[in-house]
């Protein structure tokens, strides 16, 4: 019964997945051929950039706030929803104006080309913060679908503005953040209307302080996951000829389906059910037997992610040649995989409902990209930084399950 009801949840949040993974596609197909090798290097390393930055802006609120609807209950969590929503909003304005900042120094000092889409940063990371907020409430509740419906109704709304916006000769990446805005803010108007934080009183300041509390040591992992993906895009920004660049920007446009459809979706549901798994069986066997399963991901994840990659390519005009991108695209595939197993093998932090090991080993993995993956570029070229950029995200996954392993005997 418990397996129906997880794959079921992750079947949702795939289906959900599918408009933004579709929206992806038609982005890279049509903005790709007018973009050089520099821009669509950028276009990823923007990607990262605003990752990095909105994880800081979050404050790690996502576990806190589910583990706080998980203690109060659905029917009294609005204030801190809306405690949330504010923080978010504000965090998330102030790290896209820090960012936006940060690209004119570099474009100032000829390290950034595409100047054109600063100005929508800061919009785009408040309204990503708030959409956070709200999506993370379905999760825990357990609403999927609701997910999915929207996505489905604002695939074609952004669609339509891409095109609108392309038409008035708008810049191609300027363009995508725009369109990301309206996809964002459609999202937030309808659930702000519909999840009853417009009607219900109440603003948890003390939830605030618990949540960011709680989350800190979550958010310096996931920071330190991100910086190492940060460190590997401005490898492959600056440290590699412009034509890998351009591969490794079109090998991550490529990826962006699976992370959404598979892999995200897995995160999403992994995270509505864990809670419930551990709480079922004090010595965590439950728990850890959905942990072992979950290595079926490499076996489905390898082909599809491929899979995904060549009609990706297919679809878009004047491709890079197959043989040159296919070490990126396993790069990223292996990076993307290894993230959603890290997920899953990490089960002993929120079993001890304590976060610094984790940290830990995502510093460590920071630390190592940050140094051999531009190290390897220095010495052996594109090729040498792609085989070490693709082994390295797995360090992280096994000694995390080592340490749930050790969890697991002291229970």
């Amino acid at each position: 019964m418990e397996d129906r009801k997880f794959l079921a949840s992750w079947a949702s949040f795939a289906l959900a997945a599918v408009p933004g993974a579709l929206g992806s596609v038609y982005a890279t197909a049509r903005l790709a051929p007018s973009l050089t090798a520099i821009a669509l290097a950028e276009w990823a390393l923007l990607g990262v950039l605003m990752t990095v930055f909105g994880s800081i802006s979050q404050l790690g609120m996502k576990p806190g706030y589910m583990q706080a609807v998980t203690d109060l209950g659905p029917a009294h969590r609005f204030g801190a929803l809306r405690a949330g929503v504010v923080l978010q909003a504000m965090t998330g304005a102030l790290a896209g104006l820090t960012l936006a900042l940060a690209l004119v120094v570099a474009n100032r000092y000829g390290h950034w080309q595409s100047v054109a889409l600063l100005p929508w940063l800061p919009l785009q990371c408040a309204l990503g913060n708030v959409a956070m907020m709200f999506h993370t409430d379905l999760r825990i509740l357990g609403q999927a679908r609701v997910v999915a419906t929207l996505s489905v109704v604002s695939l074609p709304l952004t669609i339509v503005c891409l095109e609108f916006v392309l038409g008035l000769g708008m810049d191609p990446l300027a363009a995508s953040i725009a369109t990301g805005c309206v996809g964002s803010a459609f999202f937030v108007a309808v659930r702000a209307w519909r999840s009853g934080i417009l009607w219900q009183p109440g603003f948890d300041r003390a939830f605030l302080s618990r949540a960011v509390s709680m989350g800190l040591a979550v958010m310096a992992g996931l920071l330190a996951k991100y910086v190492a993906d940060l460190a590997v895009s401005a490898t492959f920004r600056w440290g590699v000829e412009a034509h890998a660049a351009g591969l490794y920007g079109f090998a991550v446009r490529t990826g962006e389906p699976l992370m959404a459809l598979f892999i995200g979706a897995f995160q999403m549901a992994w995270g509505a059910h864990v809670y419930g798994w551990i709480a079922a069986a004090s010595d965590g066997h439950v728990v850890a037997d959905y942990s072992r399963r979950s290595w079926w991901l490499l076996p489905i994840g390898i082909p599809l992610g491929l899979l995904i990659a060549v009609v990706v390519r297919a679809l878009t005009e004047s491709p890079p040649e197959l043989l040159g991108l296919l070490p990126f695209v396993l790069m990223i595939l292996s990076r993307t995989l290894a993230f959603g197993l890290a997920s899953s093998m990490g089960f002993g932090q929120t079993i001890e409902r304590n976060y610094q090991r984790g940290m830990r080993i995502l510093l460590l993995e920071c630390a190592t990209s940050a140094t051999l993956v531009p190290g390897a570029a220095i010495l052996g070229g594109a090729i040498a930084a792609v085989v070490v950029a693709t082994i390295l995200p797995w360090i992280s996954v096994f000694l995390l399950r080592r340490h749930s392993q050790r969890v697991l005997l002291k229970l």
